[in-house]
């Protein structure tokens, strides 16, 4: 198991860019040797960018119920005003 989480760490590490540039090498040298290196790290970007596609996704839920909960308050109805103001084409 023990190696299995050095794996991941190793291909967090070469993802994010946080590896130096002698261990990216020999990194990208056992990519050449290993395929299911490869495929593993394949996996893992691909897990990274679904994280990050729902991540994106909350946060544009959360703005909306903000904007959803500004826009029927009376008392937020000049900060409404106000911001619309910005966006106004004269």
């Amino acid at each position: 198991m023990r190696t299995s989480l050095n794996k991941i760490k190793a291909i967090d590490d070469f993802l994010s860019g946080r590896m130096v540039p002698e261990d990216s090498l020999l990194f990208e040298a056992n990519m050449l040797l290993d395929s299911d290196l490869v495929s593993d790290m394949r996996h893992q970007e691909n897990t990274y960018a679904m994280i990050r596609q729902y991540g994106r996704k909350k946060i544009k839920e959360e703005i909306a119920a903000v904007q959803a909960k500004l826009a029927a308050a009376p008392q937020h109805q000049g900060f409404i005003k106000r911001i619309a103001q910005f966006f106004k084409k004269d």
